[in-house]
């Protein structure tokens, strides 16, 4: 991903008074509060620090602690981690213009209002940091660079087979990469032997993969994964209830499109990564919303009917799967 402001001032050591983080990467949103606080306030300068994690009644504790001159240090930091800044008009954007050059306030939100009073303050004197779910690019110059760092390699097979088993989600992304380094010990590179030592997800991926054999009608495949997942114990109940979350997930996809819906638009109703909205459409470009829904209602059903015990769990799974393949 492509530099921002908040690196390149933590490289030259010079701060901007207020910074707006948020967006749908949540991993990404405390890597860069983290980074400033360690940047800003070394850990023996803690009287020139202040945590907040929801909006004190008074806004003064904020201000005052600001407004104080640093103790044995350059600078004072308050970071507002989610207080939900932007729920209330509470005097702090007629503060920010004011904020002394000798501190920094970081505000950190999940979702912000564009239109507050707070957005433009911030907007005009400070850094706005929107930060994104990543690109499939991006993503695997952030495998690429951890693996780098550790002194490990791996193909763009191998990294393409990586994030299907581990999905998009940085931080699951950062665990099972540091996992595959730890394993692989000694060795050079990071390989699909590595991945399926050590990974996690593979159960659902192998759900995932069921999915998609049942889209593209292919029986023997679903069927096969379905013996895999008997041999590793796994709940018909669970199994079914990932199969609903797929579809689901499917369906939205699908409604959007019929609204002509653009991918990025898709992306963002759907906090899914625009390369993976691509991806889960082609699996249903046959299919129309009703069809997906008349799935899903089977699903229901299934699920019922074991419940009140018309038909046994892996009898009841077995045919829900058939029943799949002929809709």
């Amino acid at each position: 991903m492509n530099k921002l402001k908040a690196d390149t001032d933590i490289e030259k050591g010079t701060y901007d008074r207020v910074y707006l983080i948020y967006g749908d990467e949540p991993y990404l949103v405390r890597h860069y509060m983290n980074r400033l606080k360690k940047a800003i306030i070394p850990e023996e300068e803690s009287m020139n620090y202040a945590y907040f994690d929801s909006m004190p009644e008074d806004v003064r504790r904020i201000t005052d602690f600001a407004d104080t001159m640093p103790f044995f240090g350059d600078r004072r930091l308050v970071i507002l981690d989610k207080a939900n800044a932007f729920k209330k008009d509470n005097g702090l954007a007629d503060y920010i213009p004011n904020i002394p050059e000798t501190s920094t306030i970081v505000i950190v939100e999940d979702e912000v209002d564009k239109r507050s009073r707070l957005y433009k303050a911030v907007s005009k004197v400070g850094t706005v940091m929107e930060l994104k779910r990543l690109g499939l690019d991006d993503l695997k110059l952030f495998v690429g660079q951890r693996f780098k760092k550790a002194g490990k390699g791996i193909t763009e097979r191998d990294f393409n087979y990586f994030i299907e088993n581990v999905g998009d989600d940085l931080y699951t992304i950062a665990n099972e990469a540091d996992k595959c380094i730890a394993y692989a010990g000694d060795g050079k590179g990071i390989d699909r032997k590595v991945i399926d030592a050590v990974c996690s997800m593979q159960v659902e991926n192998k759900i995932f993969d069921m999915v998609d054999a049942i889209l593209r009608g292919d029986g023997s495949t679903v069927f096969k994964l379905y013996s895999d997942l008997v041999t590793l114990r796994e709940n018909s109940f669970g199994i079914m209830a990932v199969i609903r979350k797929n579809y689901n997930r499917l369906l939205l996809i699908k409604e959007l499109q019929e609204k002509s819906c653009s991918l990025s638009e898709i992306a963002a109703k759907t906090k899914t990564a625009d390369w993976l909205v691509k991806k889960q459409a082609a699996k249903v470009k046959n299919y129309d919303s009703r069809r997906l829904k008349d799935s899903i209602q089977l699903m229901m059903n299934t699920e019922y009917d074991i419940k009140i015990g018309n038909i046994g769990e892996q009898m009841g799974l077995e045919i829900m799967l058939a029943n799949l393949l002929k809709m």
